[in-house]
């Protein structure tokens, strides 16, 4: 303590001094700040959440808005269509290339359609088309199993769709179409009716589709003859039908996984109360046990002639276009519709031709240019050119084995050779008036493009040949000449009029055309098709293997749509055939005169003799015919042209 110079008494201890802290303000704008930011961050999130599923509805709505099916794309009737001849002759029973009977479902016995409801959609009879429940439970599975889930969200309704339209792609679109379908379909068919075709549809093994042709092939017997655990095995493989095939080889693995897949159904039958009594199911379980009784009963293929298979296929196309179904839909509903198909077959033509291609001597070897031994083949269509209607046809020299396998008739594209010269070079350019019959060309070695094209003549140089010479000795150079005048934009164009749809507009726009230099090759139906405008005075007609389809009561449902196109005029076609009568007179198609008619031929022949073809025509018929092999080998050996001896019929 001290005494300071005022008098006051003062300590020299620190002194403390209590300050009293004034309250804040309140700041009311603050906290409402904060709730203004986070009501904005919400409705961004909301607003965007809205603009992503708008989005993803447009999109889904994009995929789904096409994929309405209704109750006419399903108008399957299971009554067999027939095939007849041009003469009403019945030709073939449908069946199609699988083998398939379909059944009602008062034909089936009790268990089978509860044994496929309890295994593959056990709420079947209550939801509209789609399961909800089990959809999400199966993408939820195939979610965190990284895209494996032990089962499926799709209801028997989608697997009707899925085994209709055939679309297999694993993709998230074709799933909401077949969801979509599905929906459509429980609005217009019955719960039953989408059973029986169901059960009708499905894949079991082998080449068996549907459960009368399951029940044939597994136990050789009728599907209302199968017993409790016959039915419960049938429903059990049908998610991986070859997996459960009991006549494989050292089976014994297959047979144990037959007995598990099989008490699977059972057992899940008798949860949902689908098995009447526990006795049955009991004795259900010792059958299985004991090793179901399986016989393989006998399935045969059913074979068409090539002309029926045409046929079927031309219908299935047009069916296809005008309804925009897949082709299983149009093949099913022209199969099992009921239908009387009445065709273009003319039986006693085509005896002439399956005898002609019978003979051994067609049947030759050779080896393709990687050394391996190739059997030689043909193909032949013979068509009636004032009616378009295909008359007979052969497919292969070899007997027929496959039902709707390749047709090289109608499938096979081949390089033509100069078989092509009337088609691209005599028609357009006498039509135009560019060249006559009587036009001379020099025909002499000769470069063309610059240098970069140098056609050769196979038979030497003539000199001044008109252009009927040049098409009687088949020389190549004038009528690579006579293609510059005429341009092959214009060749292309009539081509293109008389049904020659492999052409490309770019890469065949060569003077080549001329001599038949193509990147593809033509068929022989569509060679058929040109030369018969030709021989029809320059009338188009495209050709047809079928004339009407008629239902039951005798009603057309369907007819051809033949495209008819007068392509030049009758004085040019008169000009070309007579120019094309020049070779079966005195030059490369003699073998093809037939005493008392006039024909009109041309060959054809491919660079190293890999192509061999014979296109002509009668008042009557026209008909071309091509020799080769499959894989390009050097047809050698023949003296006459295997090709015009086809044609004939007149040379041994």
């Amino acid at each position: 303590m001290f005494l300071s110079e005022d008098g006051y008494i003062q300590s020299n201890e620190p002194q403390t001094y209590q300050i009293k802290a004034k309250k804040p303000k309140k700041r009311p704008g603050k906290f409402k700040k904060f709730l203004k930011v986070l009501f904005i961050i919400f409705l961004l999130l909301f607003l965007l959440i809205l603009i992503l599923g708008g989005i993803a509805a447009y999109v889904i709505y994009d995929v789904a808005k096409d994929a309405k099916l209704n109750k006419n794309d399903l108008a399957i009737r299971y009554e067999n269509s027939v095939v007849k001849d041009m003469e009403g002759n019945t030709l073939a029973v449908l069946n199609g290339d699988e083998n398939r009977e379909s059944i009602p479902l008062s034909e089936m016995p009790e268990y089978l359609p509860k044994a496929f409801i309890s295994i593959e959609d056990e709420r079947f009879y209550s939801h509209n088309g789609i399961d909800i429940g089990r959809t999400l439970k199966a993408t939820y599975t195939y979610i965190i199993n990284k895209g494996n889930s032990p089962f499926g969200g799709s209801t028997i309704t989608q697997q009707l769709v899925k085994n209709l339209t055939q679309e297999k792609e694993d993709t998230w679109q074709r799933k909401v179409r077949e969801m979509v379908r599905a929906y459509y379909i429980e609005k217009e068919m019955s719960k039953e009716d989408i059973l029986e075709l169901y059960l009708n549809l499905i894949f079991l093994g082998d080449t068996v589709y549907g459960v009368q042709k399951g029940s044939n092939y597994y136990f050789n017997k009728d599907a209302k003859d199968l017993s409790l655990a016959e039915c419960a095995f049938l429903a059990g493989i049908n998610h991986s039908p070859n997996s459960y095939n009991p006549f494989v080889e050292n089976n014994e693995q297959v047979l144990q996984s037959i007995k598990e897949r099989t008490k699977v159904v059972l057992n899940k039958m008798y949860q949902l109360g689908n098995i009447n009594t526990e006795e049955e199911y009991k004795q259900a379980l010792q059958e299985v046990e004991q090793g179901l009784n399986f016989d393989r009963g006998a399935i045969p293929q059913v074979l068409f002639s090539y002309h029926t298979d045409a046929a079927i296929n031309q219908i299935i196309k047009q069916l296809q276009e005008m309804h925009n179904w897949t082709y299983e839909q149009a093949r099913l509903y022209l199969s099992s519709g009921g239908f009387t198909i009445y065709t273009t077959w003319n039986q006693t033509l085509q005896s002439y031709v399956d005898e002609e291609f019978k003979k051994d001597k067609y049947k030759t070897q050779a080896y393709d240019k990687d050394g391996n031994l190739q059997n030689s083949q043909a193909a032949m269509v013979l068509l009636d050119h004032k009616t378009g209607h295909v008359l007979a046809v052969a497919g292969s020299l070899d007997e027929k084995t496959t039902a709707f396998g390749f047709n090289r008739a109608t499938d096979a594209e081949r390089q033509t050779g100069s078989s092509m010269k009337p088609l691209a070079v005599l028609a357009p350019g006498i039509n135009s008036g560019i060249i006559t019959a009587a036009t001379v060309f020099d025909d002499n070695p000769t470069s063309f493009s610059n240098g970069t094209y140098s056609p050769k003549n196979l038979n030497g140089y003539r000199g001044l040949i008109t252009i009927r010479e040049a098409i009687e000795h088949s020389q190549n150079v004038p009528m690579v000449k006579a293609m510059c005048l005429i341009t092959p934009g214009k060749s292309i164009e009539f081509l293109k009029s008389v049904g020659i749809t492999s052409l490309d507009e770019t890469k065949d726009a060569g003077l080549s055309l001329a001599l038949g230099g193509l990147t593809t090759g033509i068929t022989p139906l569509e060679m058929a098709g040109a030369y018969g405008a030709i021989a029809n005075d320059g009338l188009y007609i495209e050709p047809t293997f079928y004339t009407k389809v008629v239902d039951e009561n005798g009603n057309i449902v369907l007819e051809p749509e033949q495209t008819k196109t007068q392509v030049i005029s009758q004085e040019a076609a008169f000009v070309v055939k007579e120019v094309l009568t020049q070779p079966v007179k005195s030059g490369t198609a003699t073998i093809c005169a037939i005493d008392g008619i006039d024909v009109a031929a041309k060959t054809g022949t491919t660079n190293k003799d890999y192509d061999r073809w014979l296109c002509g025509f009668t008042p009557y018929y026209t008909a071309t015919v091509w020799y080769g092999f499959d894989n390009n080998a050097t047809i050698s050996g023949w003296s006459y042209s295997p090709a015009s001896q086809i044609w004939s019929r007149s040379y041994d």
